[in-house]
């Protein structure tokens, strides 16, 4: 005999910048071309991308970071994108590492969608050891020309183009748990059956009470709220007490 439908989590969905990995990572491909200037994008372009990180950081270009982004980036190697992103994985602490295959154990589908490039995200997970983990990542991806960067096919913009990517994996979000850092993840933690906000600082704490999200300061107590949430509702299915 099957046991009896549950509300537990259809999919949990995942953000990746801030969330999967505690920096932005589009941030840190700039910046990597002022380490290694001559054997990356020469001088020019590693100011370029010093200052286009730090504009970014502070919210000064908005919708058009994204088209200078891959202006500055054209022509950057392959090889250089995978160096980055190994360097990058090691930022994924082991307890973190920990804690998302302890989610992908739950049996739930995780996929991500994010604002962010999707051929970085990617290559971090797989040099992280937790490519596996997820069945589909929804980003921007780049597009290459002999193995060098020619432009990145824009397809999730703005906070809510998450929204329609979504849709497209046909994922209910009403029967979803979302997990995101910021604000640019509101437009889906808002519409999730089960929002969870990372504040690892503990300066979204208003953003948590206005909204009425879950709060997590750590991917480990993601994992541990996930498995309370699943737990709970396999319980009430049953008619166990909580």
């Amino acid at each position: 005999m099957s046991p009896p439908a549950t509300d537990r989590p259809q999919a949990i969905i995942w953000d990746f910048d801030g969330t999967l990995l505690p920096f932005d990572s589009e941030q840190a491909l700039l910046l990597s071309l002022s380490r290694e200037p001559k054997h990356y994008m020469g001088q020019v372009k590693a100011r370029w991308g010093r200052w286009l990180a730090w504009a970014d950081r502070h919210g000064y270009l908005a919708r058009s970071f994204k088209r200078w982004y891959a202006r500055c980036l054209r022509g950057l190697s392959v090889e250089a994108l995978d160096a980055v992103a190994r360097e990058a994985a090691q930022s994924i602490s082991e307890g973190d590492r920990q804690a998302v295959r302890q989610m992908k154990e739950m049996d739930i589908p995780m996929v991500v969608v994010s604002c962010g490039t999707g051929d970085l995200g990617q290559r971090i997970l797989l040099a992280a050891g937790l490519g596996d983990c997820f069945q589909d990542i929804e980003a921007n991806w780049f597009t290459y020309w002999e193995h060098r960067i020619e432009g990145l096919d824009l397809v999730i913009h703005m906070p809510e183009d998450k929204l329609a990517a979504i849709r497209r994996l046909g994922i209910d979000l009403g029967q979803a748990m979302a997990i995101g850092d910021g604000l640019t993840d509101v437009p889906v933690l808002d519409r999730a059956r089960y929002p969870i906000l990372i504040d690892r600082t503990g300066k979204r704490a208003d953003l948590i009470a206005a909204k009425g999200y879950h709060a997590a300061r750590s991917l480990a107590q993601v994992s541990r709220l996930a498995q309370e949430i699943v737990g709970s509702d396999e319980k009430k299915a049953w008619g166990g007490k909580e």
